[in-house]
């Protein structure tokens, strides 16, 4: 009796065990799925919704990673098109969101002269096939007003691929977007760490090159 009890605890234990493990790896696989992050491709280009440095770190990044990268502060959905049509057409655009007064001050342009642009850059690079990125480095300090939030509703759920600086999301705002339009969301600790994801998303090795 002893022995038939023993055995049947150790049934009961093995049984309980392929339960628990069967529960676990559905948890890792539904846990694990994920959109599929895209290919960044050259030639690339940025330019900011709203005339934040954020474009400008942008380009000091990719040259540390020896990443070829355009940065035209006032891009417009012409310069796209006239790049496409001599053969040398941008596969890749990261608009930077956040605005700055002093820059949109320096640039001449307000916040509805910025979103009008953007939205043009948008649909032109649609047409264009260009992969969007939608980027929010500069921390929380680009998301406290009306103008700051119109920049990034603007572009973020238009992007093919989302990075942002962990502190501009730690109301999970972004992580919200990501799932509502089923966009990659790439998390960086630091602005300096952008250029970690910048690797990642055009494959690049150390001490090489993007392909």
């Amino acid at each position: 009796m002893r022995l038939r009890t023993r055995t049947l605890g150790s049934l009961s234990l093995f049984l309980i065990l392929i339960v628990i493990c069967f529960f676990g790896l559905s948890r890792i696989s539904y846990a694990t799925e994920q959109v599929s992050i895209p290919t960044a491709e050259l030639p690339l280009v940025v330019t900011p919704c709203g005339q934040s440095p954020g474009a400008l770190m942008i380009d000091v990044l990719c040259k540390r990673i020896k990443l070829p990268c355009s940065r035209v502060d006032m891009l417009t959905a012409e310069d796209l098109k006239s790049k496409a049509d001599q053969g040398k057409g941008y596969k890749t655009l990261i608009i930077i969101t956040g605005t700055s007064l002093k820059g949109m001050g320096a640039a001449g342009v307000d916040i509805d002269v910025e979103l009008s642009r953007i939205k043009a850059i948008i649909q032109e690079a649609k047409k264009e096939n260009i992969l969007i990125i939608g980027a929010h480095i500069e921390g929380m300090a680009r998301r406290v007003d009306e103008m700051d939030a119109a920049s990034i509703d603007t572009v973020i759920p238009e992007s093919d691929v989302i990075i942002v600086r962990a502190d501009s999301n730690e109301d999970g705002y972004f992580t919200k977007l990501s799932k509502e339009h089923s966009i990659p969301l790439l998390t960086a600790q630091e602005t300096l760490d952008v250029s970690s994801l910048l690797k990642e998303l055009f494959h690049i090795e150390e001490g090489g090159s993007a392909s």
